[in-house]
C-alpha cells in the first residue's frame, strides 16, 4: 500500500497518517495484553519508519501523539459517563457497559505505556 501511495504522489508530495502501536521492547505478557486491548492493526511488528523508507519515501518523520491520544480517551470516557443514562436507553445496557469497560481498559493501557499513538509523515 505504501509503494502504491508513493506512485500516485507527484514528486515532493507528502503522505501523512497516524496509527496506534506498541512501544518497542515490551515483555511478552505486556505485549499480549496490549494487543488484546488495542485495535486489530496494533499487531504490526515492523517499524513504520522502516516500511516508509523501504517504499522509497524520504524525509520520513514520526511524532509521538500519545499524550493527546490519552486526553481524547479521557474525554470520550467522561462524556460517555456523563450521558450514560440516555445512552443506556438508546443503545441498551450491555452495549454501553461494554463500551465503558473497553474505553477504561484503553485508558489504563495508555497510562501503563502499552499503547502509543504516532503521526508519520513522509515525502516522495
Amino acid at each position: 500500500m505504501l509503494r502504491a501511495s508513493r506512485r500516485v504522489l507527484r514528486p515532493g508530495g507528502r503522505l501523512a497518517f497516524h496509527t496506534i502501536e506498541l512501544p518497542p521492547g515490551l515483555a511478552p505478557a505486556k505485549r499480549r495484553r496490549a494487543i488484546s486491548i488495542g485495535p486489530p492493526a496494533v499487531t504490526v511488528r515492523t517499524s513504520y519508519l522502516g516500511l516508509l523508507q523501504s517504499a522509497g519515501f524520504i524525509e520520513v518523520d514520526a511524532v509521538d501523539l500519545t499524550a493527546e491520544y490519552l486526553a481524547t480517551q479521557h474525554r470520550w470516557l467522561a462524556a460517555t459517563l456523563h450521558h450514560e443514562e440516555g445512552l443506556r436507553v438508546a443503545l441498551g445496557d450491555d452495549a454501553v457497559g461494554a463500551g465503558i469497560e473497553r474505553r477504561q481498559r484503553t485508558v489504563n493501557a495508555i497510562e501503563e505505556g502499552l499503547l502509543l499513538r504516532t503521526l508519520y509523515t513522509a515525502t516522495r
